[in-house]
Parts: structure tokens; sequence; C-alpha cells
């Protein structure tokens, strides 16, 4: 028997192997997929849910143990030698930051009021203006709490007294300590169409963001599988083409 002939089972051999753990990794992602897609079927049903509840006093919200994309409705005055700008929010092409304003409510509760995006300078020492806004006003709005993991390029200490405070991430802990005050661990994002104090809201641009609902993951479920299957076609086309390579040359 011929070394090429000898090499021939081993060769299969690891096709074989190789196919089997393609076939194996792809429908394992396509069956991720899916459990996906029923994890955001559920946490759509219940934002749907909260976003069908009445709208919140920040007691309420503070007491709910799950209290993000709920509706906020609740009264104060905002401090507005303390704002908060939350720096690299990207609108339309164009660099930005979202406006963040601590508010205290009659229960002397604090919590940060994001009123929307504001343009950048023409250069980083150059921060936009911000409008004051006096009186007790109404705030109506959504929960909104970011990711504890948001990735940022440097962790650097929030600065002594420098305000506005601008920030890479909304650390609530942080930004309550800087104030003196205990924050909400979440922040109020401004109904869209609500003017504060009168004034013209801000383009408030995460109420454009949609997250990926199921029927997505269910399409990437679909094409894992059709990976997995194409994976095992070729091998099997493959095979039985080798073997009749095998029979003509016996």
């Amino acid at each position: 028997m011929s070394n090429t002939e000898n090499r021939r089972p081993v060769l299969s051999w690891i096709a074989f192997l190789a196919t089997l753990a393609v076939v194996a990794i792809c429908l394992r992602l396509s069956w991720w997929q899916l459990e996906r897609a029923e994890e955001k079927r559920l946490w759509l049903a219940t934002q749907e849910e909260k976003a069908r509840q009445p709208a919140a006093g920040l007691p309420a919200l503070l007491a709910d143990p799950a209290p993000l994309h709920r509706q906020a409705a609740l009264s104060g005055r905002l401090d507005n030698t303390h704002n908060v700008l939350l720096d690299n929010r990207i609108r339309d092409g164009i660099a930005g930051y979202y406006l963040l304003t601590p508010l205290q409510t009659p229960e002397n509760h604090w919590v940060l009021i994001n009123r929307g995006w504001l343009p950048r300078g023409a250069s980083r020492e150059q921060l936009p203006e911000i409008a004051a806004i006096s009186g007790t006003i109404t705030v109506e709005g959504t929960v909104y709490r970011p990711s504890r993991e948001t990735f940022v390029l440097q962790n650097a200490p929030l600065p002594d007294n420098q305000w506005p405070l601008r920030v890479q991430k909304v650390d609530f802990d942080a930004i309550g300590e800087k104030l003196g005050v205990e924050l909400a661990p979440f922040e109020i994002r401004v109904r869209p169409d609500l003017a504060l104090g009168g004034q013209v809201p801000l383009p408030r641009p995460w109420q454009d963001i949609a997250p990926m609902g199921p029927d997505k993951h269910k399409a990437y479920a679909l094409q894992w599988f059709a990976l997995a299957l194409a994976a095992l076609l070729i091998y099997v086309a493959a095979a039985v083409r080798n073997r009749r390579r095998t029979r003509e040359d016996t």
C-alpha cells in the first residue's frame, strides 16, 4: 500500500472531525440565538407592561427594585450650578454631550434629569452654553440606568470643583459624592416633546434607538443552522467524490 493510500484514512478522519466540530459550533450558536430571541421577547413584554403603568413619582421609583423603563412624573427644582455633561454622544455624525442636571424634589430626594443632547464646541476646551431653568418644574419621562460595564478608555477620578462636570460614564455614587447628596441610582430621560421651563426641547436621540427584536435573533439562528447544514453537505459531497475516485483507482 502506497503512502498516499495510507494517508487517505487519516485525512478522512480529520475532515470528519473538523466537519463535526463546525456543525456542533454552528448548531450551538443557532440555539443560543433562539434563547436570546425568547429572552428579548420576554424583556419587551415586560417593558410594554411597565409602559402601560401610570407614571410614578420618585419615592415610588426608589422603592421599586426594578424601575428601569417605568414612566416617571415628578416635580422639583433643578440645580443649574452642577450640570453633568456625558461625553462622546454622537447625533447625526456630530459629537456632543448628554446634558444631565440634578433635580431636588420636595421630599428632598435627588435625581439626574437627562435633558437631551448638546453639540460639542469648536474644541474640547470650549464647553457648550447651558440654559438655566429656574423655579419648580414638572418632569415627565422614562427611567434609565446605563450598564455598569460601559467601556471607557480611562477610568479617571472625577475632578474637584469643575462644573459643568464632564464624564465618560454616569457613576451615580461618585457624582452624588461630588454633590454631597444621595443621588437616585438612575436617571430620568425626559419625554421628547416636553419643554422644560418653557424652553425649546433639546434633541433627545435615545427615543429613536430601538433594541434588536426577537425576529432578528431568529434570523441569525436560521443563518447559523444553514451554515451547519452547508458544512455537512460539503463533507458528504466530498466523501462521495473521494469514494468514487478510490473505486476508479482500484
